[in-house]
């Protein structure tokens, strides 16, 4: 799993007003709990964007005055003006004390009905996840190379050692489906073979010579 390290500073001062001079400093104020004790501290935006802007998940490793934390981010709260970051909240992983996370789902393998216009619609980006910090996933994938035309995969297929799915065994994660493309092409089909039957249906018949006197 992708680790981001970030060094930061404990913060004295916990005052709007100084959390505000912090932001305009390209500080980002934050806070970590979980642990023995909660922790106030402050970093670079810089040091978060690669764990904030991005579908995957990912740990994250603070230290402040010598000691590292190992937690996950939990909580952003932003500027719902300008959408500028103004707060973060972490959760630092005990080694004994399971965590839920939200984990991204990834399909693998190429589905038996992709040569006939087959698609394979994804319902859910990201699951929720029960877990000790040692069988935290990164990605958790399902194979759908054997999925046919009307297939349903559900999360009563999926399993993972150490890790409680908490969301309901029947709800679907993936569809297999047939291309918008592939229903055009299907329902021009008969039109196309009807027209020259009709053509010829429609020719008049030749007209017989006159009769001799």
């Amino acid at each position: 799993m992708e680790v981001v390290k970030i060094e930061a500073q404990k913060r004295t001062d916990l005052g709007k007003k100084a959390a505000k001079t912090l932001r305009n400093q390209g500080q980002i104020p934050c806070n970590l709990y979980g642990g023995k004790e909660n922790l106030n501290f402050y970093a670079p935006y810089a040091s978060f964007r690669s764990l904030i802007f991005t579908p995957d998940f990912k740990l994250a490793e603070i230290t402040v005055d010598g000691k590292t934390y190992r937690a996950i981010l939990k909580d952003l709260q932003a500027n719902p003006v300008n959408e500028h970051i103004n707060h973060l909240d972490f959760q630092e992983l005990v080694e004994d004390r399971k965590v839920k996370v939200h984990v991204p789902l990834k399909f693998t393998g190429t589905p038996i009905a992709a040569a006939m216009g087959g698609k394979v619609e994804q319902t859910m980006r990201k699951l929720t996840v029960l877990a000790l910090p040692k069988d935290l996933p990164s990605v958790i994938t399902m194979d759908v190379s054997d999925m046919d035309f009307g297939s349903i995969k559900r999360i009563k297929e999926l399993s993972l050692p150490g890790v409680e799915i908490l969301h309901s065994p029947n709800i679907p994660v993936a569809r297999l489906m047939v291309t918008r493309a592939v229903k055009e092409e299907a329902a021009a089909a008969p039109v196309a073979a009807a027209a020259p039957a009709a053509a010829g249906a429609a020719k008049p018949a030749a007209a017989a010579p006159p009769a001799k006197k």
